[in-house]
């Protein structure tokens, strides 16, 4: 309905009219004759030249459009949720060092002891001796040796646990798996909540920006009903109609820019964009995906149950034999009096194989069989309902592209309609309320329009969210 300036055209034009003026010669003489036979010619080719250069040079200030990626890629690069699934996947790694470190290297500690045994009577005191005078009273020196002195380096090591550090990291890297497939499912959630908000917000613009052409055919068509009605061929009330059905518009647009302004900060929430200012939208570059070569969810199933099997395989490591080597150096002394004596060493092996523990291996088993056929249920009951999500989104895009097409036409036909009743409004022809139905049907099949194309954005995101 309306065109605004089109700068890039008046510029072009502007230099074609310089370049016919300067053409058949660059002398300046010629300029100077110019201006001498026909000043009034010399001023238009300066201000001619004022004018190119002021919309060549100094551009009018344009809003900055943004488009979809644009906000995805902030919100995946700042989201809290990716960064705290990135730290998870540094502590696997971690994690997996810190089970050979407890489970190959061997285990070194110092230990210093004293244990202060005393004996009353026989003629003394007290005595701190392993051989107590007879008569006195203390604990048994066969049991405490009268005391003891200890100072130990001691070391410690696991023989033969190859086994078991395997399924130890055997469950860390699948927890680690299962994390970074947490994460794609976190940038993939995002990316849809990213889309959709940026699909709402660009609704709201689209409205406005109809609402907007409206409410200024509605005032563009108030001057010429104002002169009929000066006329006498329109009365006082049509021109009164005419200005509520601007009001009437004027409101919505309100309306709609407020929904815009909500719409806008929500959608700077969710990609974690701290500035609040408000960009032009690009329209929504979103197609449907082609189908991939595996989808997502069988991953996720698979991954879980690789889980139970790795818990299974862990809690088992129990059940088998471990053996270790125990050896320490130092003081150990019953005797302060002797204690230079009694610096030696010592080492052993310590064997420990489980027997018997009320069958709790079975038990866990059964538990794991269960959690097992629970995923294998989880993971068909999902494949029936994502084929039929995806059945009947495809459905909807079919026909939404089909009303699009409709839609379209009828909106044609009503620009058509609106440029033939302003001919008629000009001639005194048309009624008032022919000319407001003609501005309320266009109205009604733009919002249509609008709606069916955000219907069709919102559903070929919606079918990719699934398609994945």
């Amino acid at each position: 309905m309306f065109t605004g300036v089109d700068t890039g055209f008046v510029c072009e034009k502007l230099q074609s009219v310089i370049c016919a003026c300067f053409s058949f010669s660059t002398d300046l003489n010629v300029i100077f004759a110019i201006y001498k036979h026909n000043p009034v010619l010399m001023r238009t080719i300066v201000f001619v030249i004022y004018s190119f250069l002021f919309l060549c040079f100094i551009k009018p200030a344009r809003a900055q459009q943004l488009d979809l990626n644009y906000f995805i890629d902030h919100a995946l690069k700042n989201d809290p949720g990716i960064k705290q699934n990135i730290n998870q996947q540094q502590f696997y790694d971690l994690q997996t060092r810190l089970i050979n470190a407890q489970n190959k290297a061997p285990q070194v500690n110092f230990t210093s002891d004293y244990l202060f045994v005393p004996y009353f009577g026989g003629g003394r005191p007290f005595t701190i001796s392993p051989n107590p005078p007879d008569g006195s009273f203390g604990y048994d020196p066969a049991l405490t040796n009268g005391g003891l002195y200890a100072t130990q380096l001691n070391v410690s090591y696991n023989l033969f646990n190859k086994g078991i550090i395997n399924n130890l990291q055997e469950q860390n890297n699948n927890q680690a798996a299962i994390n970074s497939n947490a994460k794609a499912q976190l940038e993939h959630d995002l990316r849809k909540a990213v889309t959709d908000q940026y699909i709402l917000v660009y609704q709201f613009q689209q409205q406005e920006e109809y609402l907007t052409q409206v409410v200024n055919e509605v005032r563009n068509r108030k001057a010429t009903v104002e002169a009929l009605v000066k006329r006498g061929l329109l009365q006082q009330s049509d021109y009164l109609l005419l200005e509520i059905e601007q009001n009437g518009h004027e409101n919505d647009l309100a309306q709609a820019h407020i929904a815009e302004v909500n719409a806008y900060l929500t959608l700077k929430n969710t990609a974690v964009i701290t500035d609040t200012a408000m960009t032009r939208l690009a329209e929504p570059n979103i197609s449907i995906a082609p189908n991939p070569q595996a989808y997502y969810y069988k991953q996720k199933f698979k991954l879980d149950s690789l889980a139970l099997v790795a818990q299974q395989n862990v809690f088992n490591n129990k059940y088998k034999p471990q053996l270790s080597l125990a050896a320490n150096t130092g003081i150990l002394s019953s005797d302060i009096t002797n204690i230079y004596h009694n610096i030696g060493m010592q080492a052993g092996l310590h064997l420990n194989i489980p027997l018997y523990d009320g069958k709790q291996k079975e038990i866990n088993d059964a538990q794991v069989k269960i959690s097992q056929q629970s995923i294998i249920y989880a993971r068909d009951n999902f494949t029936v309902q994502q084929k039929n999500y995806l059945q009947s989104i495809k459905r909807q895009i079919d026909m939404f592209n089909t009303s699009i097409g409709l839609i379209r036409q009828l909106t044609e036909k009503q620009e058509l309609l609106i440029r033939l009743d302003q001919e008629k409004l000009q001639n005194a022809q048309l009624s008032i309320l022919e000319y407001v139905k003609s501005i309320q049907d266009y109205a009604t099949a733009k919002q249509n329009l609008i709606t069916a194309r955000i219907q069709l954005y919102t559903l070929t995101n919606q079918y990719n969210y699934y398609n994945w």
